[in-house]
């Protein structure tokens, strides 16, 4: 496999990914995603999708079907629940990613490694992009599994792989800061503070790429996690936020023990040199329209 994706909910990979994935699929490249969780604890943003009972299995059907837009190549599922945001009851029912066994959960994506080869592993950094508690675990549990997926170690998981590259999703500090500063932003009720420790510092960021060329695509692959999206009308109007919003994607790639052995650029790197963002560090998430005459309704 080319690129494996190692993610915590259904939605990580559309709102994170989504470009990336569709670029890859048109570039002949095969692509897999590890979903540790089916979502239970997320929102229900319109009453009719369903309830908390179900959600689970409603995300999963949107998660199939955001995958079935972007052609993902293979999909597989972790046996284990949504923790919720930090504080949540959800976090403490041990049920819950955050509550399983550290060894367990390291086993099972060894395992998962080890069957799909990938060349790229794609995961969440020490941030969780926002903090999310369940992306934290992840992808502190895929960075230890890309190491423990190379040993000889536990035969029964399947024979060692070597993962050529790792890399963390990464968003810009600056843009997680911009964000706070909104007054619809996402960050607006945590302190300067809070916000501080959100994202990737800009400097810190190797890979930076535009698949603005992918735009529709992956807006469409978004548009399926209905429950998810608050405002339809934030994705479906074609406007230079929303386009702002999703046409640029960030990595950080990791150091890896074997990095010297490596002599080929794996898929990130050749679409950071294929498609560039150009504006980097500069970027910033464009203020939305004030003037009733040209706001979408």
């Amino acid at each position: 496999m080319d690129i494996l994706w190692i993610l915590a909910h259904p939605d990580d990979e559309s709102f994170g990914g989504a470009g990336v994935l569709v670029w890859a699929h048109e570039a002949g490249l095969s692509t897999g995603l590890v979903c540790a969780t089916r979502g239970e604890a997320g929102q229900i943003n319109e009453a009719s999708l369903g309830t908390p009972e179900i959600l689970g299995a409603v995300r999963e059907r949107e998660l199939r079907r955001a995958m079935d837009v972007v052609q993902l190549s293979t999909l597989r599922l972790l046996p284990y629940r949504d923790s919720g945001m930090a504080g949540t009851p959800e976090n403490q029912d041990p049920r819950a990613l955050v509550q399983a066994p550290r060894e367990s959960v390291i086993a099972d994506v060894v395992m998962q490694i080890r069957e799909l080869r990938p060349e790229t592993v794609i995961t969440f950094g020490p941030d969780g992009v926002y903090g999310h508690p369940d992306h934290i675990f992840i992808g502190d549990i895929a960075t230890e599994a890309v190491l423990r997926a190379a040993e000889e170690a536990n035969p029964g998981l399947g024979e060692p792989w070597q993962v050529k590259a790792l890399y963390h999703t990464a968003v810009p500090r600056e843009v997680m800061m911009a964000f706070r500063k909104r007054a619809d932003g996402p960050f607006r009720t945590m302190s300067e503070e809070e916000v501080a420790k959100l994202g990737t510092p800009s400097e810190q960021i190797t890979h930076w790429v535009d698949t603005i060329d992918y735009f529709d695509v992956a807006r469409q692959a978004i548009l399926q996690h209905r429950t998810q999206i608050q405002d339809m009308n934030a994705f479906t109007a074609d406007t230079p936020e929303v386009r702002a919003r999703l046409r640029y994607q960030q990595f950080t790639r990791k150091p890896l023990p074997w990095d010297e052995q490596m002599t080929h650029r794996d898929a990130i790197d050749r679409l950071a040199q294929e498609r560039p963002n150009a504006e980097r560090a500069s970027f910033t998430i464009p203020e939305p329209a004030t003037d009733d005459a040209d706001a979408d309704v």
